[in-house]
């Protein structure tokens, strides 16, 4: 049992080759996501949906067996992981990793539509998630594992400049309200109609549905621009300048990495044989994978 599990661990893998797909399983797992892609947007067209229902649903249930599969099979050999050991905690610590709560709601919903009655509109909004599986690509190319160390590690100055777009958007929406809600009671007449304005302004969108009238509205709209083209582009640059640091990190450190990777799987396969889970031979012949 364990030999087979350590073989399926060996297929599903994804935290070897930095992440990148290199087997059957990692191309057969993209094609689904993409087919479910292209699937998700045909169905927006009426006559599509219409006539092809019958596919679209083969697709969905097909996607879902091996979804469920995929993500029952990484539970179960997540413990071939050394982080992930522990035959109960290690699996709960790694269905709460990031990966793996893509995944899960990837199928979940599909679940719960099936087994509990809902309304028309709550089904329509549970399929929604059907887009977490376009997510799941991240999986393959390291991506999601950047984004998730850039804003981590930077998580203090974006929740301080959140605070601060939150105070911001708060006081120019109460006085764009004092401003022009009299003057123009049909465009802002609550705080919800003022907010919006100050959304779409802050971010220099303006799409015109609210537009200020007075003299002193237009000129408070203007300093809002200036000052909102700084807001809006902090966490930018924040986000930008920590992808540069982590590519440079990479670069700098990936042949060190490699000869780490490669010392890490050799320690693994020495436990494994260790625990008479591997034979000698078993073990020699990972081994000289591991090194070619």
């Amino acid at each position: 049992m364990q030999s087979l599990k350590r073989r399926v661990f060996d297929s599903i893998d994804d935290k070897d080759e930095g992440g990148k797909p290199n087997n059957i399983f990692d191309f057969f797992i993209i094609f689904i996501i993409i087919v479910n892609t292209f699937v998700i947007f045909i169905e927006t067209y009426p006559t599509i949906r219409n006539n092809y229902t019958e596919y679209l649903d083969l697709i969905e249930y097909i996607t879902i067996i091996v979804f469920t599969t995929e993500y029952l099979l990484r539970i179960w050999t997540c413990t071939c992981y050394p982080e992930y050991s522990h035959p109960v905690t290690g699996r709960l610590r790694y269905a709460c990793s990031l990966t793996m709560i893509i995944d899960f709601f990837a199928v979940f919903p599909f679940y719960l539509m099936f087994v509990i009655p809902l309304s028309p509109y709550v089904v329509h909004f549970l399929r929604l998630f059907r887009l977490f599986r376009v997510l799941k690509l991240l999986r393959y190319y390291g991506s999601i594992d950047v984004i998730y160390r850039v804003i981590k590690r930077d998580s203090q100055y974006l929740f301080s400049i959140i605070i601060i777009l939150l105070v911001f958007l708060s006081f120019s929406s109460y006085l764009i309200y004092i401003f022009e809600a009299e003057a123009q009671p049909d465009k802002i007449k609550d705080f919800d109609d003022a907010l919006w304005w100050a959304i779409e302004t802050t971010s220099t969108v303006g799409y015109g549905d609210v537009i200020p009238v007075t003299e002193i509205g237009k000129f408070f709209s203007f300093l809002i621009i200036i000052v909102g083209i700084g807001i809006i582009a902090l966490p930018t640059g924040i986000i930008a300048s920590g992808f540069l640091e982590e590519l440079r990190a990479s670069k700098e450190g990936s042949y060190d990495l490699s000869d780490l990777h490669l010392a890490d799987e050799i320690r693994k396969l020495k436990e494994l044989l260790d625990e008479g889970i591997i034979s000698e031979d078993e073990f020699r012949r990972g081994k000289e994978k591991i090194l070619k």
